[in-house]
């Protein structure tokens, strides 16, 4: 018998009976498609992270002071055991071959510029200069912000090219040199406009919905002044930028090594944490990995179930069509003719349960990606192992059913009723 006429006689058994045919499906369909719409929601989370981690740059670390525990815990921490702005310079002027700037970040929050009739809505940054390379900004017009800024407490600003648009008509070289007012609760800063940067909508995902308010940067003393009423001249938090990428942790342990050394060498009661963007890229990724992993594997026991699924009704099918089998063989048919039909019907089933998962699964991986702002469609990797695992759970689920009707006796099969 050609494989021809095998697989019509196939498809005629499975639409004799339509529904049980669907039924048997649909443990493959849900487990493929858990299967797809994971992969397909993990692909959009590992692509939301990166995009995460490309608009920080992985120069960026942070540096913070915290308790050397078990043995002290943060209500033993005092006021000075934490980082300042003097021990940061110092470690830009003396480690300059590691360290190329740092920030402090100060008070800030939701803030608006009133113009004239015109106004907008602002994220208030009070920053020191090395935000430009931590946070990748890009200049388009004017200057960033300076360590004589904050040294000096002046009061300018950058701000994007998105206010410039609302406040200034677009015109950036109207908007350099040019006073704005930001309102914030009862405090009123006025600054002098010096630096533009291009802003862009930052889709963050799986950290919390999208960056649609355009942030405004002042400096540090600035911001803490007006807003605190008052700046701080210790902190337990920085971050700083490393001149390349090329020896990351190394370059942590250098810097750690020397702050402690220098300043913290009789302090038993901190430690200094650094947290590069790369460990921490490298360590969500590697959580998101094995989250995926696991769900995947949870999902896929429902294909094990399918598989044991298809194995059951195939050998109802067999007892069912017992006496067609005993005729089949009266007529010629061998062995292998009898396996290898009931092995196509169980791959026809699988495959066709498949690819309904594969639709499924796209489905809700799409809804899913999109939710998350960062919408994926299910890779061709994935598409084409679904298929390829279907047809190997339809070959070794139908095998035993495929293989015991194979193996009956014509004459008992003729006299079964």
């Amino acid at each position: 018998m050609d494989f021809f006429e095998t697989l019509r006689l196939s498809l005629e058994g499975l639409r004799a009976n339509k529904m049980r045919s669907f039924l048997t499906m649909l443990g493959i369909i849900i487990g493929i498609g858990s299967v797809i719409g994971i992969t397909t929601i993990g692909h959009a989370m590992t692509k939301s992270v990166n995009k995460a981690f490309d608009s920080i740059g992985n120069t960026a670390v942070e540096i913070s002071i915290v308790p050397d525990e078990p043995k002290y815990s943060w209500e033993d921490i005092r006021y000075e055991d934490g980082l300042s702005v003097d021990m940061l310079k110092d470690l830009k002027e003396n480690l300059s071959d590691i360290v190329k700037d740092y920030s402090i970040y100060g008070a800030g929050g939701s803030g608006k510029i009133n113009q004239g009739d015109k106004s907008i809505n602002v994220d208030i940054n009070s920053t020191t200069s090395g935000s430009q390379y931590i946070q990748k900004i890009d200049m388009i017009g004017g200057r960033f912000l300076t360590d004589e800024d904050n040294t000096r407490s002046k009061y300018v600003a950058v701000i994007s090219d998105k206010v410039v648009d609302k406040i200034f008509n677009g015109d950036i070289q109207s908007a350099l040199g040019s006073e704005i007012k930001v309102k914030k609760a009862d405090k009123l800063l006025v600054l002098t406009v010096v630096g533009v940067y291009k802003w862009e909508k930052i889709e963050v995902g799986v950290f919390g919905g999208s960056g649609d308010t355009s942030k405004i940067y002042i400096p540090y003393n600035v911001g803490e002044r007006e807003i605190n009423g008052w700046v701080s001249d210790y902190f337990s938090y920085a971050a700083f930028v490393l001149q390349n990428s090329d020896n990351v942790e190394e370059d942590c342990q250098s810097v750690s090594t020397y702050l402690k050394n220098k300043y913290f060498s009789k302090n038993d009661r901190v430690k200094i944490d650094t947290n590069s963007a790369v460990s921490q890229m490298k360590q969500m990724t590697s959580t998101m990995d094995s989250l995926q992993i696991a769900i995947s594997a949870i999902a896929a026991i429902s294909l094990l179930v399918g598989g044991i699924g298809v194995m059951n009704i195939l050998l109802v099918s067999v007892t069912e069509r017992t006496r067609e089998i005993g005729i089949r063989k009266a007529l010629g048919a061998t062995r292998n003719d009898i396996r290898f039909q009931f092995i196509t019907e169980s791959v026809i089933i699988c495959i066709v349960g498949g690819i309904f998962g594969i639709f499924l699964g796209g489905v809700l991986g799409i809804i899913g990606s999109s939710l998350l702002k960062m919408r994926s469609l299910p890779s061709i990797t994935s598409v084409v192992v679904a298929v390829g695992f279907s047809m190997l759970i339809g070959i070794f689920f139908g095998y035993y059913p495929a293989n015991k009707a194979a193996k009956l006796d014509p004459i008992e099969a003729l006299r079964y009723e």
